[in-house]
């Protein structure tokens, strides 16, 4: 009879310490925050007097803030990077002066912080 309490005794205390370990999972992390990409479209007067300019250009865009890119009909292409003055240069004599400028894109939001 001493065997059965002290085994029941045993058996309240373990199940009583594991309930008091188990913990609940911790939250899951949070979703990362949603950054939106926005295409830089040039002002509608300055990009016709370039196309107007040259008639044999069919697509100009920015590849980054400092690559244009500008595509001919016969599907050729041709990047010029407007920091390096030696392709900027080359640029305004072939194409004539460029006064449309990429918007740079904003900055990421700040890490979020840990909450110990």
């Amino acid at each position: 009879m001493k065997k059965l309490l002290l085994l029941t005794g045993c058996l309240v205390v373990i199940s009583s310490l594991k309930a008091q370990n188990d913990q609940p999972p911790p939250p899951p992390p949070p979703p990362p925050p949603r950054i939106e990409m926005t295409k830089y479209v040039p002002p509608a007067k300055e990009l016709n007097d370039f196309y107007k300019r040259n008639p044999d250009v069919a697509n100009l865009h920015w590849k980054s803030d400092k690559d244009i890119v500008v595509v001919h009909k016969d599907k050729t292409k041709f990047v010029y990077n407007m920091n390096n003055k030696v392709e900027r240069n080359a640029f305004e004599k072939k194409y004539g002066k460029m006064i449309i400028k990429a918007q740079a894109p904003p900055p990421p939001p700040p890490p979020p912080k840990k909450i110990d």
